[in-house]
């Protein structure tokens, strides 16, 4: 997976002298990582900074129609996983925790904005659409209470932001950008909940997420 993805930006250097000199109308970038809380109650959850940091995780595609507006879409892919660590061979009353996230997703959109020298600034609005599957696992302290489950969770949303970029060269771009997601979620699940089994089965609720950086990327024009 590392020597991938080390490959995969080696190759991502080298577009630039690739593409022959034109009015650069095509952009590429690679999310080179986004920070994504925790859940609610999670330190720093609220502000979307603290948590997992999922490296390379977004592939970016933006079309320049004019001078102030560009067209996007966005794949991304992201893996996370977390864990209390397991003392239960010293310590009887520690309790014990795991989570696996895997989460897919496609977003369309558009943005406009403008350069002042090396330096740009852009406001963004995008549809997207999120699959994501999780376990956690928890057993409480002496054993006295525990869960797990597995569920899949499909979000439906509108996300708008802003970005702020810095131009290495006329094709070689750094961009970040926080955003703030509106979606609409259907959740299906299963599992138990000391012992007692339960399940759900498209239960339907709303989100309303920010995230301090939701793409850090290195981008290169065409």
């Amino acid at each position: 997976m590392k020597v991938t993805s080390i490959l995969f930006f080696v190759a991502f250097l080298f577009v630039p002298f690739l593409v022959k000199a034109q009015e650069n109308k095509n952009e590429l970038g690679v999310s080179l990582f986004s920070l994504q809380a925790y859940g609610p109650g999670d330190y720093l959850y609220d502000l979307g900074l603290g948590g997992y940091i999922n490296p390379i995780n977004s592939v970016i595609y933006k079309r320049k129609i004019n001078e102030a507006l560009k067209l996007r879409g966005i794949a991304t892919a992201e893996i996370n996983a977390s864990s209390f660590p397991d003392y239960r061979d010293e310590c009887n009353d520690c309790s014990t925790f795991t989570h696996t996230a895997v989460t897919s997703g496609v977003s369309l959109g558009a943005e406009t904005g403008r350069s002042f020298g090396k330096f740009g600034g852009y406001g963004y609005t995008d549809l997207f659409y999120q699959f994501k599957y999780e376990t956690r696992d928890y057993v409480s302290g002496w054993g006295f209470s525990s869960y797990n489950y597995q569920q899949e969770i499909q979000s439906l949303g509108l996300r708008i932001g802003f970005g702020l970029e810095y131009h290495f060269t006329e094709k070689l771009s750094l961009a970040v950008e926080p955003s703030l997601a509106l979606s609409k979620l259907q959740t299906t699940g299963k599992g138990y909940d000391n012992n007692t089994r339960v399940e759900w089965n498209k239960d339907k609720s709303n989100e309303l997420k920010f995230r301090g950086i939701n793409i850090f990327s290195l981008n290169v024009s065409f």
